[in-house]
């Protein structure tokens, strides 16, 4: 068998070289062929379409957080190779709503000997982008933004980013279309997932990974208090269920919004926008599970 893992080098708050040791040592063991490709932020997609069709592996090991899966599952669509998650990231969303281990040495076990697979919805999103587990608009993506600018990290950094960016916050207001009827809501912050959970663990909704279908949830107001509790979840000194309990569930959306606000998807800054078209991609890849 052979296995590519793509690894993103700097996800996550320490060092992946434990991981990548375990990878060597469990294939000494086991016996499987195995090679390396390391993102660098730079034509990563070039680099792994040409590892795949140069290497022709068995099945493809994502190794990080959200955004290496999102790499990796838009890269694998129209292919039969199976999708590995070997959470290495900060928050690992979608491996957090899929229940993964966070011990590497056992995930790595799995992941080189199982054949077990589901099948995975993604998100397509302005006829344009992949979203393997969720996106949002408002709060949490400006939250992302003020990340992305200034690289501080932990909870100092969170609750800075956190206050500043409720006060820039507007409310809004939106307008959502889908086969099922037409909403018209207003908040502070809208999610559109395909995975149940954020990385912190709060729930946000009951949907599926394979169930064809996405949950849009409004966040009608927010507090710091709220916020708070989101984040930490991952402590389990708290649940908010209130937080996202209006909730939508469909397989294609059209949202208007009333002015241009900041979006994220799986992690990742996208700009602002006024309008966002949805629609699920089901069955879209295998995902190996235990």
């Amino acid at each position: 068998m052979k296995i590519l893992f793509v690894i993103n080098p700097i996800s996550g708050a320490t060092s992946n070289d434990e991981a990548i040791l375990i990878i060597h040592k469990a294939a000494a063991e086991k016996g499987f062929d195995f090679k390396f490709l390391y993102t660098t932020g730079e034509k990563d997609d070039e680099a792994l379409v040409a590892q795949i069709k140069e290497y022709q592996p068995d099945r493809v090991i994502a190794g990080g957080g959200d955004g290496t899966i999102q790499l990796v599952v838009r890269n694998l669509l129209n292919t039969d190779i199976p999708l590995g998650i070997l959470p290495l990231g900060s928050a690992n969303g979608l491996a957090t709503a899929l229940n993964v281990s966070q011990n590497t040495m056992e995930i790595v076990k799995h992941l080189t000997t199982n054949y077990k697979t589901i099948p995975l919805d993604l998100l397509k999103v302005n006829d344009k982008y992949i979203c393997a587990h969720l996106g949002d608009l408002g709060i949490n993506a400006l939250i992302v933004k003020k990340f992305a600018e200034q690289k501080q990290r932990g909870m100092f950094g969170y609750l800075k980013h956190l206050m500043r960016s409720i006060k820039e916050s507007p409310i809004l207001r939106y307008t959502i279309k889908t086969p099922e009827g037409i909403y018209h809501k207003k908040g502070y912050m809208l999610s559109f997932a395909n995975g149940n959970k954020y990385g912190t663990g709060i729930h946000i909704s009951a949907g599926s990974v394979s169930d064809g279908k996405f949950e849009i949830c409004n966040v009608p107001r927010v507090t710091v208090k709220d916020f708070l509790k989101a984040f930490l979840t991952r402590f389990n000194f708290f649940t908010n269920k209130e937080m996202f309990s209006d909730v939508i569930s469909t397989s294609k959306a059209e949202i208007r919004i009333n002015k241009k606000i900041h979006y994220q998807i799986d992690g990742e800054y996208m700009g602002q926008t006024n309008h966002l078209k949805i629609e699920i991609m089901q069955s879209a890849i295998k995902l190996l599970v235990d």
